[in-house]
């Protein structure tokens, strides 16, 4: 099983993270592929996690424990309303945004979180999600990414 051969090397989560990216990302080149490789590397962190002892209770308890892990923003508010979820990550301490590091500091098909939130929090068992729109919006100072439940 591949967490062992991770825990084994002692890898940390980006390097799962990134290993995954990249095997998830031979698949292609446009934005399904890169939310598809996200999702991949979120499942494959929440196994990675679980392998290690480290499971969540509910929503924001496995986000908190995936932002400890990664350092992914300094700050989250996660929101359901019957079959809403709604995660909104602060923009100005987001680490993984591409729309703020080339410059334009809005919302993009392009955002990781998007599918790592989604395949972390299905790998951890706490919810089966699908995307309620085609890419993060914006919400100010944060970017909101809709999921239903």
């Amino acid at each position: 099983m591949w967490v062992n051969g991770a825990k084994e090397r002692w890898m940390n989560f980006y390097q799962v993270c990134l290993a995954s990216l990249v095997v998830g990302l031979r698949e292609g080149s446009d934005s399904k592929a890169l939310r598809r490789a996200s999702e991949r590397a979120g499942r494959d962190l929440a196994s990675y996690m679980n392998h290690l002892g480290m499971e969540a209770a509910d929503v924001e308890d496995a986000l908190a424990l995936l932002n400890a892990a990664m350092g992914l923003a300094d700050r989250f508010r996660v929101s359901a309303d019957g079959g809403a979820l709604m995660v909104m990550v602060h923009k100005p301490t987001c680490r993984m945004c591409p729309g703020l590091i080339h410059g334009s500091g809005q919302p993009t098909r392009m955002c990781p979180l998007y599918g790592l939130f989604r395949g972390f929090l299905e790998g951890q068992g706490i919810a089966a999600l699908e995307y309620d729109g085609f890419e993060p919006t914006d919400g100010g100072e944060w970017c909101v990414l809709r999921y239903e439940v």
